[in-house]
């Protein structure tokens, strides 16, 4: 185990260490580890395989057998030090720019498409329409992908938003479906358990294998919800899953 004046690191496996920055889910906080997360992938060590991001840490995946092969007695030890040497330089890292992509993403909030959306507003004491504003009123930044292939976890939402997770997770809501957790907002790629508020559907694939890139989104993209009716989403539904 390591720790410097910004940092945690520590190994998980024999072949991954983890890099954690902070405790508290923060934009700026995701930002330093995407760009660092850029300096592994731009600028890879022998040995190294991918990396992963969640709100406030980075894990590092490399191959061991290969190290030993190239004679390091200790692939964790080198791996670890190829860390440190990437963070020397907190203050650079911290300044690096770090564009994401903008979505604008349209989304339906109507009837059976937004079956949690009455008990959201019930919930905040307003009314379903000033649910839907809210969601609609600003840029939501994606902090990671995880639980299924494309599943993006996007916030941060107000407390005016917020709302816990259901007491009994929904058996299945179809692809598309948007909900809401805690601060968070995000999209179901496809067919599954759903244990958040489900408010809207978007008629968008989020995640197609047909793609080269299977995944809409990646980490440190932002996202513009935006409200269509039922008839348009309909109409984009039958166009996006032809």
């Amino acid at each position: 185990m390591a720790n410097d004046d910004h940092f945690h690191i520590y190994p998980i496996a024999e072949s991954a260490i983890t890099i954690e920055y902070g405790k508290e889910i923060a934009i700026e906080a995701n930002q330093v580890l995407l760009r660092l997360q850029q300096r592994f992938h731009t600028s890879p060590f022998s040995g190294f395989i991918d990396t992963s991001i969640t709100y406030n840490s980075l894990s590092v995946f490399f191959d061991p057998r290969q190290l030993f092969s190239e004679g390091q007695p200790s692939p964790l030890a080198f791996v670890l030090n190829r860390i440190k040497q990437n963070l020397k330089d907190f203050s650079q890292i911290a300044q690096e720019p770090f564009k994401g992509t903008h979505h604008l993403v349209p989304v339906c909030y109507e009837g059976p498409l937004a079956p949690d959306l009455d008990a959201v507003a019930g919930f905040h004491k307003t009314d379903p329409d000033s649910i839907v504003h809210a969601h609609c009123a600003q840029d939501w930044y994606v902090f990671m992908i995880g639980f299924n292939p494309g599943f993006s976890y996007m916030g941060i939402l107000p407390d005016t938003l917020a709302m816990p997770r259901k007491s009994s997770p929904a058996l299945q809501v179809p692809a598309g479906s948007v909900g809401i957790a805690g601060k968070q907002t995000g999209i179901y790629p496809n067919s599954s358990p759903a244990g958040w508020q489900i408010i809207g559907r978007t008629p968008l694939l989020v995640f197609n294998t047909k793609e080269s890139e299977p995944c809409l989104f990646k980490a440190g993209d932002t996202v513009r919800f935006t409200r269509i009716d039922l008839e348009t989403f309909q109409y984009l539904n039958q166009h996006a899953n032809p």
